[in-house]
């Protein structure tokens, strides 16, 4: 064959490959490597009036790649304004583009090293970017350059939404109502200490409590505006959780360290802060967010002798702590409902869920107001879910690419054009009610906080808002009813728990209830068993946390719950002597102490193992008082000599163990009574089989001589 036909061949069997060979397995197309991250610390105005005459930003570009970039320039760019709903909605889910309008590139440096940082400001006229009428713009502060071994390309951007107010119109201001979310990052406590002081994972809560921290931000941005008339429609939603664990942190508390507990930082702010929510929520609107933010289709999931669901919405410490009566019978929970949570929930005294009207399924387009759900005697009310989904910022994304929630001095940026949209930057007149529901663990610095604020406050000036209670919102004529879109069966709850970790959880409520069994009052402690086992209740509720996040985070909140039920487990213990032990006689007794470490009394039953060779006597259940050690004898018995290896336990009635397993070392040279019973039978027997030997010896030689 010719080097030609050859070639030929080859080529033509490439090419069958290529029409009549396998498919190709798909492969994942890696995102680029960021290169370049940008940072924004100020963006003004947050909403372009008449007044306003330029844009200008402020940001910061770090080089965090591995490579040199040159030749770094930035500009501002615009979109066509939003116009309908759907547009309204696909910005926040996906950049919209921003191709109509751009200002000039600014060069920022000549060349970037990794890890270098250079600070920038746009300064942009309004009219420029074609910001002049009404409406709500895409705006993108969009940085190009030049990676070494790469050609030009857009290496960071920022992309939100710029409302444009025009003067106050004839048309009416649109309802505004909005919730302010007081709720923890994610649980926190991971056990007590034996003198009954709280455990933390780490101290990361006493940073979101100190001043310029994320919950001291929520609390003193609005107590700022109290005088403000906005400040009538908002309503606090408290996580009783977070109440809890900052009251307790108030009397001193530790953390986990990898070296070890340690003492907590943050007593004094604790203090501070919680003395600033009970005066900023004071004859105001309170309600309330289940215990831990939990699941409340996957905690009804748990098996439980408890109704844990109604344990999630006993809301006493709103009471106890800020001293307000929160609305009866209101909850805000953060995950989806299938019915069978739903009913739960309102046996638990729910009459109202704040919901994602997308939890519903109706006849008619949209929810409008308050609807039944059919079946249940629960009315949802739908919080507006645009805007919703602009505070929260839930956009995937390019790794250069961010969205105004990444961005703590622009977090709620976009919040605030939904918001303008709906007073009516949109499409026709505005509609009904806005709820604003920003996301539970809302993270913003205070100044974020106020500008969002005071830019509803100028929509109010500008008469396009109207503040509204969420009473008023509440009592709002019904719209209608409607079935959970979830129907009977339970649905995959927003925070993906799974099977495995619910049976961990049911697991531990079962030691809870069998501890609880085993538990009574003790009458000079006078401390109430439920107050014990109430903690394990917590742990189980947590671990159902919608704010954990992958199902590592959710089985490591499971094993907590674990671990806190085996702590409290461990805290009723058995003890051996650290010595060998001689018996005396056959029957001596075996020595053993018992020590309850809990404020309550505890009866336990004492169980032997490993004891072959030897008859324990039958024990009968002990009650241990409350903070007690007593001694304890075993009637035993050895059944032959020897030496001995018991193992010595203790379990409630019940059969749960208690404390570890302690070792019994002893030795016996002595026989009990059946040895020696057994014996003296067979020495007897054989004195009789003697004697009648003898016996008939005796007779045969007589028989022999007559």
């Amino acid at each position: 064959m010719t080097r030609g036909g050859a070639f030929v061949l080859a080529l033509v069997f490439l090419l069958a490959q290529g029409l009549f060979g396998g498919p190709v397995s798909a492969q994942t197309i890696e995102p680029p490597p960021e290169r370049l991250h940008l940072e924004v610390q100020q963006l003004a105005p947050r909403m372009v009036t008449p007044a306003d005459d330029q844009v200008t930003v402020t940001a910061t570009i770090t080089n965090v790649g591995d490579r040199r970039v040159s030749d770094v320039v930035a500009r501002l760019q615009v979109g066509a304004p939003l116009t309908t709903e759907d547009e309204l909605a696909q910005s926040v889910t996906e950049a919209p583009p921003a191709d109509a309008g751009a200002s000039e590139w600014v060069g920022i440096t000549g060349e970037l090293q990794p890890r270098q940082r250079k600070s920038f400001t746009l300064t942009v006229p309004a009219a420029e970017l074609g910001l002049s009428s009404p409406g709500v713009y895409p705006l993108l502060v969009n940085v190009n350059g030049t990676p070494d071994y790469g050609g030009a390309a857009r290496l960071a951007e920022l992309n939100l939404l710029m409302p444009v107010l025009d003067p106050p119109s004839e048309a009416g201001p649109a309802p505004l109502s909005m919730l302010w979310p007081i709720a923890g990052a994610r649980p926190r406590v991971v056990g007590t200490t034996d003198e009954g002081r709280v455990v933390l994972s780490d101290d990361a809560l006493a940073d979101e409590l100190r001043p310029g921290g994320r919950l001291d931000a929520l609390v003193a941005a609005a107590a700022a505006r109290r005088d403000s008339p906005l400040f009538g429609s908002l309503c606090f939603a408290v996580d009783p959780d977070l109440l809890d664990t900052v009251a307790a942190m108030r009397e001193g508390y530790q953390v986990e360290t990898p070296g070890g507990r340690v003492d907590g930082t943050g007593r004094e702010h604790a203090k501070r802060w919680l003395d600033s929510l009970k005066s900023l929520v004071a004859g105001h609107c309170v309600i309330q967010i289940p215990y831990a933010d939990a699941d409340l289709t996957a905690l009804s999931r748990v098996r439980s002798g408890t109704d844990l669901v109604r344990h999630a919405l006993n809301g006493a410490s709103i009471l106890s702590t800020l001293d307000v009566q929160q609305r009866p019978g209101v909850l805000w929970p953060g995950s989806s409902l299938d019915t069978a949570a739903l009913r739960r929930a309102a046996d638990a005294g729910a009459r109202t869920i704040v919901a994602d009207p997308t939890q519903l399924e109706s006849g008619e387009e949209g929810l409008a107001g308050p609807t039944t759900v059919d079946g249940t005697g629960v009315t949802v009310v739908p919080y507006d879910p645009a805007v919703a989904a602009a505070f929260a910022g839930d956009r995937g994304r390019g790794t250069s690419a961010t969205a105004p929630a990444d961005q703590p001095n622009v977090a709620t940026q976009n919040g605030i054009a939904a918001i303008a949209f709906r007073a009516g930057l949109g499409e026709g007149e505005p509609g009904g009610t806005v709820l604003a529901a920003p996301p539970h663990a809302w993270d913003a610095p205070v100044g974020e906080f106020g500008a969002l604020l005071d830019s509803l406050g100028a929509m109010v000036a500008a008469g396009m808002l109207q503040p509204t209670p969420l009473e008023q919102v509440l009592a709002a004529p019904q719209a209608g009813s409607a079935t959970l879109a979830a129907g009977e069966e339970a649905v995959e709850s927003t925070s993906g728990i799974s099977s495995g970790v619910i049976a961990e959880l049911s697991a531990v409520e079962h030691t809870a209830a069998d501890l609880r069994g085993a538990m009574s009052v003790d009458a000079t402690r006078q401390v109430q068993p439920v107050s014990v086992i109430q903690p394990l209740h917590n742990a189980v509720v947590r671990a159902t946390s919608t704010t954990w996040r992958g199902p590592r985070a959710r089985q490591a909140a499971a094993a907590d719950a674990t671990h806190q039920a085996d702590a409290l487990r461990g805290r009723v213990t058995v003890a051996t002597p650290s010595q060998p032990i001689s018996l005396a006689s056959g029957s001596s007794p075996l020595p053993v102490t018992l020590t309850n470490t809990l404020p309550v009394a505890v009866t336990v039953r004492i169980r032997l193992e490993n004891f072959a060779g030897l008859r324990p006597a039958r024990v009968p259940d002990t009650v241990l008082a409350a903070n007690s050690s007593v001694p304890r004898l075993i009637p035993a018995e050895a059944l032959r000599s020897g030496r001995f290896s018991i193992d010595v336990s203790l379990v409630t009635p019940g059969g749960t163990r208690l404390g570890s397993p302690a070792r019994l070392e002893l030795t016996s040279n002595e026989f009990g009574v059946v040895t020696v019973v057994l014996t003296a039978t067979a020495a007897g027997a054989l004195v009789l089989l003697s004697a009648r030997r003898i016996y008939q010896r005796v007779s045969r030689r007589k028989a022999d001589r007559s």
